[in-house]
């Protein structure tokens, strides 16, 4: 009996192991379960243009591939040196020293202060002319105050040495004013954008560890100095301004009219002025980046020509803008003619981390408020 026991035993084990191998064979394997894919989800919604995030800014470099390609898309524009100058077109340029009041004396000591808020505030008060020019700059409706400010150094405190400096540079100056309100409304923006660029170009020059971050940010401002000049002379080129065309054209056309450009004006003013040398060479050099290689521009020039270009084409570019968007200004500047050779000029600079230092929150902030303080944006512009 337990014979019999044993023998039913074993084949039903037998069984159910032939069982879980045939059950094992024809089991088919798996298929591998794909990912769950992410699907974005748009939400349109009402933004501040005030309080937008920007991204990050498009990255400003120069390799040999970047240069090559920028060599192919730099504008067909022959630039006039004083070597190429006529005969008409240095009577222009005379004509423009002989209708310019020669500066105040205060001029030659605010380009040579520095960045000291203290001497700056000592050489602005000692002039009573450009402090009460200063001071009624700052007290107008632009700057929306709502206590007036009484003395220089308040006001150093209140906007900066920077942008007090580049208010009292401009009063200094002493150009004659404009003939009517089309020509008054063009040189309002030339000098609101020469306020930007020089609050870019310090704030660049700053961040980069630049040598004199304030001669630097002062020669940026008056890069716009033969553009203002020969507005204020030549009235009919206030349309010219108006059409917002690009600086290739504007260059050109003012090239084939007067047989000069705004940079050679300006080189001029400053050497009739007895304005520094250097100054008066990086003036003169100033449009040089809009066709000629970083290479062929002296060492000595470089950093101050290379941030003086950017800085005004960039402030050129957010004074379109009805608010202050800096990485919008930036995409349209690199988009354009006119900064094919920016890369290679602010590479060779030293600058080429540029973008990195314009995406600063705090540096932006700093600009934006220069933007609205100073009437930067469209249809406005700043009091004087």
């Amino acid at each position: 009996m337990a014979t019999l026991v044993m023998i039913v035993a074993a084949i039903g084990v037998a069984a159910a192991v032939w069982w879980a191998l045939s059950v094992t064979r024809e089991r088919k394997p798996e298929a591998p379960v794909a990912p769950r894919r992410r699907v974005a989800i748009q939400v349109e919604r009402d933004v501040d243009p005030l309080t937008v995030q920007e991204s990050p800014l498009p990255k400003v470099s120069a390799g040999a591939a970047d240069a090559a390609v920028a060599a192919e898309q730099v504008p067909s524009l022959t630039l006039l040196d004083d070597k190429s100058l006529t005969a008409e077109a240095r009577g222009h340029l005379q004509a423009l020293v002989d209708t310019s009041p020669r500066p105040r004396l205060v001029l030659l000591q605010l380009l040579q202060g520095g960045g000291d808020p203290s001497e700056l505030a000592r050489v602005v008060a000692g002039d009573p002319t450009t402090a009460a020019l200063l001071l009624r700059t700052v007290n107008s409706a632009q700057f929306q105050l709502t206590q007036k400010i009484a003395s220089v150094q308040r006001a150093i405190t209140y906007l900066g040495a920077n942008l007090v400096r580049d208010i009292a540079i401009r009063n200094a100056l002493a150009l004659p004013q404009a003939a009517d309100s089309l020509q008054q409304g063009v040189l309002e923006t030339l000098w609101s954008n020469s306020y930007l660029a020089s609050a870019i170009a310090f704030a660049l020059a700053q961040r980069s560890r630049l040598s004199g971050p304030a001669e630097l940010s002062t020669q940026t401002l008056l890069f716009g100095l033969g553009d203002i000049a020969l507005v204020t002379q030549q009235p009919q080129l206030a349309e010219l301004y108006l059409e917002e065309a690009a600086l290739h054209q504007r260059v050109d056309r003012i090239q084939r009219e007067l047989g000069c450009n705004a940079a050679l004006a300006g080189a001029h003013l400053g050497r009739a002025w007895q304005l520094p040398q250097g100054l008066c060479r990086a003036l003169e050099a100033s449009l040089l980046p809009l066709t000629t290689p970083a290479q062929d521009l002296e060492a000595e020039l470089l950093p101050g020509v290379a941030l003086g270009y950017f800085a005004n084409r960039l402030a050129e570019q957010l004074s379109r803008q009805e608010v202050f968007q800096l990485q919008a200004g930036l995409d349209c500047l690199l988009d354009s003619t006119e900064a094919a050779r920016i890369p290679e000029y602010l590479a060779a600079a030293g600058l080429s981390n540029a973008s990195a230092l314009l995406a600063d929150p705090g540096l932006k902030r700093r600009l934006s408020t220069v933007f609205r303080s100073t009437g930067a944006g469209y249809g406005s512009a700043p009091a004087r």
